[in-house]
């Protein structure tokens, strides 16, 4: 195999359109018509010759492959709770919310979010509150008047997809209504406690609150159960949470402070008052506390401030007692959704912060060896996927199943680059050829793609514009974006998560070959008496060591 030097120009890309005529693009010689042109080379008759095993494993794999992109690529958008259901047929989506059934002519799922809310709140309240003056409306009708001018401005052609800028407005009206569709979507009972709730302004902030630690809750993998507000005998907390994948349950509590009479955010910050409310709650698991801020922050700096301020309201709270006993542990989530204080901004703030309240090895800890937090990471683990999930799941789906935008909405551009198939592009002498691309990255906004020629078995590395669309999915999607799950740019900016890396592509290597890489080390004879999983531990930990003593910015 021979490999052509690094195209520095732009090649267009398109799919090859083989006549039957041409050469079969396998490499084998013959007419495309007399090869893989038969209908031999079709899946199912594939599978029906045991000669051509080796292709129907070849196609196989990759048919597996891309599924599995799929599903990583809608869990990305989505998260692990219950996917979306929805199928679209002659024009008409068709979406199941939990044992329901809804149907209209939604393009993209905020479409469907958009009239979801107005069905699941009310026509007839939502029209009352329209009649009123604006500034005297529910805070969700003054939410979807700003997002209504917004869509007027934005709105392109009658029918087509558009897009418009996510002010907070729009960022808090799709949130409140994703909420409510993933809580209904993942458990039929909750929408009835919760909607009298919203629809009433006093209990507004509270009840939008618990929707949306719900909703962080369900996109993690953890599942509801929602407790019965009508039985007043005793205190309860407001569900419990159950990960779903190891059964570890939590007595779930959501804070919200509420505002002034005037309508604005109180200037002291009542954690300690929140805190003592949350734990005097009848608690029948651990328990995890959602304290919501509710202050108007929208830059990093402000919210660090206000974090340590409340964080050192939490400590010393510590000797605080419930009912002449000392109060209980508990993981608490401080967090301050800022959209709804800046509806007609682009900059939208979103702080979330956890801390262990009397659990002295969560979060705020200090350890004497990356091991050892590694080792208190696991007893705590539901949590810091719940951490990772609200990072990561901020954004509101654009499509039903998962697609990119630029694939599912966009009309006339050039085919999507996928690892696997072929396109017709210059070769290393400048002839068109049909190509496989094998793999691909994005460098400088345009996609550095490698192209195999199975004719002459050569290989090369061209540039491939992109246009701003797939730029846009490429960056929220990297590792999926090419049709194969490849690592993409992947950067440390803690020595925990260099030894996360590292970790990764050791905690399968064998003890002896961990061993071998170790010898010469003054503890050999210790290192050998470990098992594979703390000797592969101390080897990364040592390889972060040595990586951070290079880097004289890690002094």
């Amino acid at each position: 195999m021979c490999y052509g030097a690094l195209s520095a120009v732009n090649v267009p890309r398109s799919r090859p359109k083989i006549g039957r005529n041409d050469r079969c693009p396998c490499g084998s010689g013959r007419k495309f018509k007399h090869c893989h042109g038969r209908d031999e080379y079709i899946l199912p008759n594939l599978i029906s010759h045991a000669k051509l095993e080796k292709a129907v494993l070849q196609e196989g794999r990759r048919l597996l492959e891309l599924q599995k992109v799929k599903e990583i690529q809608r869990q990305k958008q989505q998260g692990l709770g219950r996917p979306i259901i929805s199928i679209e047929h002659k024009g008409t989506r068709f979406v199941a919310v939990g044992n329901r059934l809804l149907y209209g002519r939604w393009k993209t799922f905020p479409d469907f979010l958009g009239d979801y809310i107005r069905q699941t709140l009310g026509a007839d309240w939502g029209n009352a509150e329209l009649k009123k003056p604006l500034h005297d409306r529910h805070t969700v009708l003054q939410w979807y008047d700003r997002n209504c001018a917004i869509q007027r401005k934005h709105m392109g052609e009658p029918g087509a997809v558009f897009s418009r800028p996510n002010t907070g407005a729009s960022s808090a009206y799709y949130r409140l209504a994703y909420n409510l569709y993933l809580i209904a979507h993942n458990n039929t009972d909750i929408q009835t406690r919760l909607v009298s709730r919203l629809k009433n302004q006093d209990n507004f902030q509270g009840a939008f609150f618990e929707t949306q630690v719900a909703a962080w809750l369900i996109r993690a993998g953890f599942e509801l159960e929602f407790e019965d507000e009508t039985n007043t005998s005793t205190s309860h907390c407001e569900f419990t949470a159950t990960f779903s994948t190891a059964g570890e349950k939590y007595s779930v509590e959501a804070k919200s402070r509420s505002l002034g009479l005037d309508g604005k955010a109180p200037q002291r910050l009542p954690v300690g008052r929140q805190l003592r409310k949350a734990l005097r709650k009848n608690a029948k698991h651990q328990r995890l506390v959602f304290i919501d801020l509710n202050r108007p922050l929208h830059t990093e700096h402000q919210a660090n401030r206000v974090v340590d301020r409340a964080v050192e309201i939490l400590r010393r709270a510590e000797n605080l007692e419930i009912d002449g006993k000392p109060s209980p542990p508990a993981y608490v989530c401080l967090a301050n959704l800022a959209d709804q204080y800046a509806l007609d901004s682009l900059e939208i703030g979103m702080m979330v912060s956890f801390h262990g309240f009397k659990i002295g090895d969560f979060m705020d800890a200090k350890f004497p060896s990356l091991r050892e937090a590694a080792r208190a990471r696991e007893r705590h683990w539901p949590l810091f996927q719940l951490l990772k999930s609200i990072e990561e799941h901020r954004e509101t789906p654009a499509t039903f199943g998962g697609e990119l935008a630029s694939e599912a909405f966009s009309t006339g551009q050039p085919p999507r680059l996928q690892v696997g198939c072929f396109y017709l592009v210059p070769g290393p002498d400048g002839r068109d050829v049909n190509a496989k691309m094998t793999s691909a990255n994005v460098t400088d906004g345009k996609a550095l793609c490698a192209f195999h020629d199975p004719t002459t078995d050569s290989a090369w590395l061209a540039t491939i514009p992109m246009t701003p669309e797939e730029l846009s999915d490429y960056q929220s999607s990297p590792d999926t974006y090419f049709g194969v799950h490849q690592r993409q740019n992947r950067h440390a900016e803690t020595p925990m998560e260099l030894f996360d890396f590292f970790l990764e592509s050791y905690l399968q290597t064998s003890k002896e070959r961990l061993l071998e890489f170790m010898v010469g080390a003054a503890d050999f004879e210790q290192l050998s008496k470990l098992n594979q999983k703390d000797l592969a531990e101390v080897y990364c930990e040592r390889l972060v060591k040595a990586a951070m003593a290079q880097d004289p910015a890690s002094q």
